[in-house]
């Protein structure tokens, strides 16, 4: 089983494969005609490490469920208030990821999405348009005047940036 981005927080590359002991053991064994050779060139990097370390501790000590639920709510209330936007066709939401579509474009072809990609860029938000579709992702340490920003300048494209 390979696991990853979860790891760290996404904030670095790491992943970590799980295997059964019979598996795990063959990397040991005394007979080379039955021992497993493998080796990652990315095993062990200190940084990614430290970096899974700090959020491992974070879900162990920290009521981060709590906080997930929370944020997902905090986006609710706001992704409800946008949705009666006329320029959105489609806003939905699953836990802590929101996406809007916009009306009168043509899906994940349109080329409306390098635009809103520069708008926000302007406003030093960080989100994911992909054609007419805007992503919300907010890290679980988002505020409510990071939220409001964030959908206010979605509200705000919607309003300025046509076809």
């Amino acid at each position: 089983l390979s696991l990853s981005k979860g790891l760290t927080g996404g904030a670095i590359p790491l992943a970590v494969t799980m295997a059964t002991e019979a598996i795990y053991q063959a990397h040991y064994g005394t007979d080379r005609a039955q021992m497993f050779f493998h080796s990652s060139s990315y095993t062990a990097n200190p940084i990614a490490c430290a970096a899974a370390n700090a959020n491992l501790a974070i879900w162990r000590d920290e009521p981060v469920r709590e906080r997930i639920a929370d944020l997902a709510a905090r986006q609710a209330s706001r992704l409800e208030t946008l949705a009666r936007h006329p320029r959105i066709a489609n806003a939905r939401q699953i836990g802590t990821i929101t996406a809007v579509e916009l009306r009168g474009e043509d899906g994940y072809l349109s080329q409306i999405g390098p635009r809103l990609l520069a708008f926000f860029g302007k406003r030093d938000l960080l989100l994911r348009p992909l054609g007419n579709t805007v992503y919300v992702m907010p890290p679980y340490c988002t505020d409510d005047s990071d939220l409001d920003r964030i959908y206010a300048a979605i509200a705000e494209a919607c309003d300025e940036i046509r076809h």
